[in-house]
């Protein structure tokens, strides 16, 4: 194996793209020649000198025609002149396109969807030709990659894929063994107060809506704790849930701060870590904050559950549900050693080694295992 060529829609800050990044470098560090292809964002993520980076202006996220023709021939014609050992795309569209355009280049071709879209993204139109248009490209696949079980499990059984077909490589997290100190005042949160906090794109799909609409009510539930809500990141939804905040009437008991380079920070500051998403293939942040000590309130949805310990730390509640949200927060809340100890065992959990003795969650075990599956593939 000498050649591998990974192409991703954008290299925005998130998930996919860090760890795509990192499987580059990480893979050229060990003396292959690897090729990343992008299209253009705001923002890019840097990608290392030992790593050819191609960015194609026509590769982008939304669906244009003409635009996916360019690309896809710009793809077909890379990979024609590259000669790769493995393609390896990554998310929906690069995917569909990467997967089609690598088709009788002799190539072996690898597909991490980083999060399927079946539920929590779009209509029932949508989704169902999201998932013709998987089932579509699976016939060009040699072999799939999933984030969890959880993500797995729902991709087959919604005929994505054969049983044989799938890995599983959890997305590599950068766990600090000393995380920074940085006061509540200095992040803008008032001293004294119990703070409920989630990290999240500020996206339909992250729920943070039932977030939003649970602090309304926990505001009355828990009224001499008294509070405080932090929203952690940015996005489309960010003007819509400060109305909702305003209507819920926490404004003056609630900080949304933007999109933070630097989460940790903000992850310290809190008392009670909540992820109401509506579909998630692993949930990063979830490991973050458990990795801060902080017990979890999180949707029962996709890959959420293989990333905590039900019960030990987190509680896991239905999506999309901020009654359920609130009770269980409201529990915690109520409960400083419960709340003492899910942190710790929550804390003990994302420092587990794997059989190598590497990080479980850690970008190393990552890359080895994603590496072993290049193998297994290539026969």
């Amino acid at each position: 194996m000498k050649r591998i060529v990974h192409v991703i829609t954008r290299l925005e800050p998130g998930g996919s793209s860090e760890n795509t990044v990192a499987s580059a470098a990480w893979q050229a560090g060990r003396g292959m020649e690897v090729t990343l292809i992008h299209g253009p964002c705001r923002g890019s993520l840097p990608v290392p000198a030992s790593v050819s980076a191609i960015e194609l202006p026509d590769l982008g996220r939304e669906i244009s025609p003409p635009r996916d023709l360019r690309a896809y021939a710009a793809l077909r014609r890379i990979f024609r002149e590259l000669k790769p050992d493995i393609v390896h795309t990554h998310t929906s569209k690069a995917g569909f396109l990467g997967r089609l355009a690598a088709a009788g280049c002799g190539a072996k071709v690898v597909h991490t969807p980083h999060g399927h879209l079946l539920y929590g993204y779009y209509d029932v139109a949508k989704t169902r030709l999201f998932l013709a248009a998987e089932r579509f490209a699976a016939r060009f696949t040699d072999g799939f990659i999933a984030l969890t079980e959880g993500e797995k499990r729902e991709s087959l059984a919604a005929g994505i894929g054969r049983p044989e077909q799938w890995a599983v490589a959890h997305s590599g997290v950068d766990l600090p063994e000393h995380p920074p100190e940085v006061s509540r005042k200095e992040l803008g949160v008032p001293e004294g107060r119990f703070v409920i906090g989630t990290v999240a794109r500020l996206e339909p799909v992250k729920g943070v809506t039932y977030f939003v609409k649970a602090a309304g009510a926990l505001r009355k539930i828990l009224g001499p704790v008294h509070p405080f809500f932090l929203v952690v990141g940015d996005g489309a939804e960010c003007s819509r849930l400060y109305r909702l905040a305003k209507a819920a009437g926490i404004m003056n008991d609630c900080l949304f701060t933007g999109f933070q380079k630097d989460v940790y920070a903000y992850l310290a500051a809190m008392d009670v870590y909540v992820q109401p998403s509506l579909n998630e293939a692993m949930g990063r942040t979830v490991l973050q904050a458990q990795h801060m000590g902080l017990p979890v309130v999180a949707s029962r949805v996709c890959g959420i559950p293989d990333v905590v310990r039900e019960g030990e730390t987190a509680f896991l509640v239905k999506s999309a549900s901020p009654e359920q949200i609130s009770a269980a927060v409201a529990k915690l809340a109520r409960d400083a050693d419960l709340r003492s100890a899910m942190g710790r065992a929550a804390a003990a959990f994302t420092r587990e080694k794997d059989a190598a003795g590497r990080p479980r969650f850690g970008p190393e075990a990552m890359n080895a295992s994603i590496y072993d599956f290049y193998g297994k593939i290539a026969g």
